[in-house]
Order: C-alpha cells, then structure tokens, then sequence
C-alpha cells in the first residue's frame, strides 16, 4: 500500500536500503501481523503482534503501519531491531562463490543444490538484466507464500545465506567466523532430554560465549523460588521482555 506519511515512506526507503521486503497481507494496515488501531491514544496507533509456537506474541506500537512492518521483516531477517531511523549496517565485504563454498564447510553447512534452478542452488535465481553487481535472487516459501530474503553478488552466497538461516544461524554477515561451540553439557537428565527433542524437530539450540549458562537470552537465577530457576528473555522494541521460567 501507499505510505500514508513521510514517516511511513521513509520507512519503505529504509528497507529497500536494507534489501529488506515489507510483507503485505489483507489485514486492515495491508501489512503483516500490523493491526491499525483509530481509538489507541497517542501518536502510535498500529500494533504489530506475531504468531509463535501457537500463541500471539505482541511486539509493540508504532507511528506509521510502515515501521512496524519494518519492524517485522528486520526480526524475521535476525537483525538489530533497536533503531528503525539508523542507516543499514555497512556491507559486509562481498565474498567469491569459492569462499563462500569454504566458509560453509568451516561452519559444518551445506549448499542445497537444485536442478530446477538456472543457478544451481535451491531458491537462488540469477537474473542477468538486473542492474547492479548482485545479480542472484534468493526466494523461499514459508507459509506457502514466497519470500523474498535478498540479492547477492554470487549464486555460493545467496546459498550460504539460505543454509545458515535454515540452520538458525545469523545472516547479517557472511564473513563472519563459524558461530560457537555445540551446546554445554545437559545439567540433568531433563535438559539430555531437551536437547534430544531439538534434535528430532531439526532445531539448533542457539549458545552465547558471554551468558553463563551457555544459551543465548537464558539466564540462571538460583534465588528465585521454586525449580524453575532459568528465565528466558529476548530484547524487543529495545527492551527486555521476559518469555517465562523453565527448570
């Protein structure tokens, strides 16, 4: 839909800065998971909620249905979604279909090829006549809806890109170092068993070298009553949101 405000355009600007795509819908913003709000007092009159593991997850109001669709698609991207008015991160360096191919064998990942596609690789599509130097479309249906996450300078890297997501991994930098070591050693036979469900769902259960319990946005509070003394948090809006205790 047409943006409504120089906010709103600016947002679209944004996220085509960002090769980032505004996911539409029939919802009464014309944007996904973007709910507008007429009665809602103050400036910020659009609510934008997702849809995980079956229950609604409120992600916060915004001024223009623009934003919080940007909102969205940076989250579904996995990148900082702090500050919708900051410039895109610069670039990463761009990387040779060779590295690209070495840097997922470093990582344990492989390039799912395809023979229905001119490139090669599964949901990468070279499109010649496109201007600019990435020149290969990278697609994927979720949902049942196809879903535009970018172009890139090589077919290798677009296929990098599609396997570190399908991995759970971060996509912001292609460059970047292989990400950190398997999970720590379960703490009791509850946690073995975890880890085991992760496995048999295809889940990869995401570490951080800087969180004591080795898992990103889980926190161990000893003093908290009762057996469930692992609270689980994620940053949304800029601020931190608890999603509940677990034992």
């Amino acid at each position: 839909p047409a943006p409504a405000s120089p906010a709103g355009a600016e947002a679209v600007r944004q996220a085509e800065r960002e090769g980032l795509t505004l996911v539409t819908s029939g919802s009464t913003s014309g944007y996904k998971g973007v709910c507008y709000r007429p009665k809602e007092r103050g400036t910020k009159k659009y609510k934008l909620e997702v849809t995980a593991e079956g229950k609604s997850l409120y992600l916060g109001w915004f001024a223009t249905a623009e934003q919080a669709a940007l909102f969205y698609a940076r989250r579904e991207a996995g990148r900082d979604t702090s500050d919708l008015t900051a410039p895109p991160p610069p670039p990463p360096p761009p990387i040779s279909g060779a590295e690209a191919v070495r840097q997922a064998e470093s990582e344990g990942l492989t390039l799912a090829t395809s023979s229905s596609s001119n490139s090669g690789y599964r949901g990468v599509c070279n499109c010649p006549k496109r201007r600019g130097t990435k020149k290969y479309e990278l697609h994927m249906r979720v949902g049942g809806k196809k879903l535009h996450l970018g172009v890139f300078a090589t077919a290798e890297e677009a296929a990098l890109f599609y396997a570190r997501r399908e991995a759970g991994r971060d996509t912001s930098d292609l460059t970047a170092p292989p990400p950190p070591p398997p999970p720590p050693a379960p703490s009791s036979a509850v946690g073995a068993e975890a880890i085991r469900q992760a496995g048999r769902e295809g889940l990869t259960l995401v570490t951080s070298s800087n969180n004591s319990t080795g898992y990103k946005g889980v926190t161990f509070c000893p003093k908290q009553k009762g057996t469930k003394k692992y609270m689980l948090q994620e940053w949304v809006c800029g601020k931190q949101v608890s999603l509940g205790y677990f034992a």
